[in-house]
């Protein structure tokens, strides 16, 4: 019951009907992670969809020999989408922060459920498209940003003197 009020709050499936949250609630496991365990690792295989119930998430990759924080995910917030609907690989690095429990569906299972509820289906990859077109845009926004920086310190005489004086 509890888990199924949960997720009548999750924006993936706000719009699903009371027997295709339980369908959900039934096949989804529970999973508790200590502040600063690694829930999925970047490069790694995950075939599963999750969806953070308490706590928080780190969602960070690796640049070179540097972790970049990309963002935090809270209560309700969704991950896995892109691995279930590629090739299995994480493309981040999460980890919990402060403790915190994830519910997770495998592929196999979240599949049976919409096989199951043509309409769940249909609204559940909605939402997937609308939150993808979202995160699509943040990241767009993200880019600009680095792009006017990078020119106004290419486009700075001082920056330019100091580049060359490296590069010699």
């Amino acid at each position: 019951m509890e888990n199924i009020s949960f997720l009548s709050t999750v924006s993936l499936m706000r719009e699903f009907n009371r027997e295709d949250l339980e369908a959900i609630s039934r096949q989804a496991s529970v999973h508790t992670f200590d502040s600063g365990a690694v829930i999925l690792e970047e490069g790694t295989p995950n075939r599963s969809f999750h969806i953070v119930q308490d706590g928080r998430v780190r969602v960070s990759r690796r640049v070179d020999d540097n972790e970049v924080n990309l963002c935090d995910l809270c209560t309700g917030d969704t991950f896995g989408e892109m691995s279930i609907l590629g090739d299995g690989v994480v493309t981040a690095t999460l980890k919990a922060i402060p403790a915190t429990t994830v519910l997770s569906l495998s592929v196999d299972d979240l599949e049976k459920v919409l096989r199951e509820s043509p309409q769940a289906a249909a609204k559940f990859w909605h939402a997937i498209a609308r939150d993808l077109r979202d995160r699509l845009i943040q990241s767009n926004d993200v880019v600009k940003s680095y792009f006017e920086v990078n020119r106004a310190l290419v486009e700075n005489p001082a920056f330019r003197e100091a580049y060359a004086m490296c590069n010699r």
